[in-house]
């Protein structure tokens, strides 16, 4: 196992991005799986229920693995990442003495990400990451539809606002135009008359 910076820790989890071919359509319980990918040594693998709430969640980091889900919080080393085993906990060595380490890299990793991506906000929320965040509790964290809905809206609300301040300021550029170009035709209608005199 080689050892990874920070930076290369860094640089992994801002290069992910969700896969939506890979969104698995809902089981027969009505769970959905989602997967992030980063070309560059990180993967995310949520698991979401029916009601929106994120149920599990599993996190490599190059051979960190943290995975947050009814059991808690457990984290061990990965001999692949997730996409190539079959089930999720296969190829796992769990840590028995609580993993600070391992989850102090992650969350140093997660602690500088800056993307909107919510099911990367959401790990980050359960690991209690911040700016200048401690190592984390085992606290989880759900997200209903109606949260995400709301941000939805409040998103569009954001978005429309911003669309009616770019047309006022266009309003006002063309008014200054009309203005600039009236006093324009003045000024050349005094000077025409002033040389007709």
């Amino acid at each position: 196992m080689s050892q990874r910076t920070d930076e290369e820790r860094v640089s992994a989890v801002e290069s992910m991005f969700r896969v939506r071919a890979l969104e698995s359509p809902p089981d027969e319980k009505g769970l959905r799986t989602i997967w992030h990918r980063g070309l560059k040594g990180a993967e995310l693998v949520s698991e979401v229920d029916p009601g929106g709430h994120v149920t599990r969640q599993e996190l490599s980091l190059f051979d960190d693995v943290v995975v947050w889900g009814e059991g808690g919080l457990k984290t061990g080393a990965a001999a692949a990442p997730p996409s190539r085993r079959v089930e999720p906990a296969d190829g796992l060595r769990w840590d028995t003495d609580g993993g600070a380490e391992r989850l102090e890299r992650i969350v140093r990793a997660l602690g500088r990400y800056r993307g909107s991506d919510r099911y990367i906000q959401h790990v980050r929320d359960v690991l209690g990451v911040a700016d200048d965040a401690p190592v984390p509790g085992d606290a989880p964290i759900r997200r209903t539809r109606r949260v995400v809905r709301e941000e939805a809206a409040l998103e569009e609300a954001g978005r429309l606002e911003r669309d009616r301040a770019a047309a006022r300021r266009s309003r006002l550029g063309l008014f200054g135009v009309v203005i600039g170009a009236l006093l324009a035709l003045a000024g050349v209608a005094m000077l025409w008359r002033s040389m007709g005199s």
